[in-house]
């Protein structure tokens, strides 16, 4: 059901108790049996009002656990008209299906409420997942404690070391005095004389150990110059009787 059907069916709803208030008391205590086939009184009486509406309407009422209870505990078993006269009564197995009816209804009403307080445990938990940076107040004196510890390890530390005519420096002086320490030493290496370079007596490419016996081809200027090749005509050979 969408919700304008809701809200239609609300509507008629409130009409029936405007217009019937003795069948359809606002009170819930004052709830009471209905005569059987109202629904065709109702349609006498309220012609202008849609079928399927006051039939929604009338199910609606009817299912509710207040009328429920008035089925299974009304005084005299009396059923009622729209005027609120007595009109029948309420038959043992209409009692005990009305019985059956409250069970279910309160079994449903019943598993609605646990979900949602599963629903409402399951953000709160998804909440707290979200926000685990933010401190509880268990996490504050924790903390609280563990930085006491900690000071009071501190100072019980620097006592002991001034006892023992050391200084204790802080962090900070620590930082500078090892910076300071760094500085000095790269200065002492700036300055440090470099031994000279040093260098082969023979310029010359050196041989490697396997060539180190073979000779030296001489220099360009006194290589021996290639004998002049000459050559020689070939000769033609032709037959006796050439001319």
């Amino acid at each position: 059901m969408s919700a304008t059907d809701k809200r239609a069916v609300q509507a008629v709803h409130a009409l029936l108790r405007e217009r019937f208030p003795k069948a359809f008391p606002s009170d819930y205590d004052a709830i009471k049996p209905l005569a059987i086939g109202i629904q065709d009184a109702l349609r006498q009486r309220l012609p202008e009002v849609d079928v399927d509406l006051l039939r929604r309407a009338l199910a609606n009422h009817t299912q509710r656990d207040g009328y429920l209870l008035a089925l299974i505990h009304g005084r005299g078993d009396r059923r009622y008209d729209l005027d609120g006269r007595p009109v029948g009564t309420v038959t043992p197995e209409e009692r005990a299906q009305a019985q059956q009816r409250l069970a279910a209804s309160q079994q449903r009403q019943q598993a609605q409420a646990q979900r949602r307080r599963d629903e409402k445990a399951r953000e709160e938990k998804r909440r707290l997942l979200l926000n685990d940076t933010a401190p509880t107040e268990i996490d504050t004196v924790a903390r609280h404690a563990a930085l006491a510890s900690l000071w009071n390890y501190s100072a019980a530390r620097k006592a002991a070391l001034i006892a023992q005519g050391i200084t204790p420096e802080s962090r900070s002086e620590r930082k500078r005095r090892l910076a300071r320490e760094a500085a000095e030493r790269a200065t002492r290496k700036a300055q440090r004389p470099r031994p000279p370079a040093e260098r082969p007596a023979d310029s010359r490419p050196t041989v490697s150990p396997s060539r180190k016996d073979w000779p030296l081809a001489p220099p360009p200027d006194q290589a021996k110059s290639m004998p002049k090749v000459t050559y020689r005509k070939k000769r033609r050979i032709a037959p006796p009787d050439a001319p």
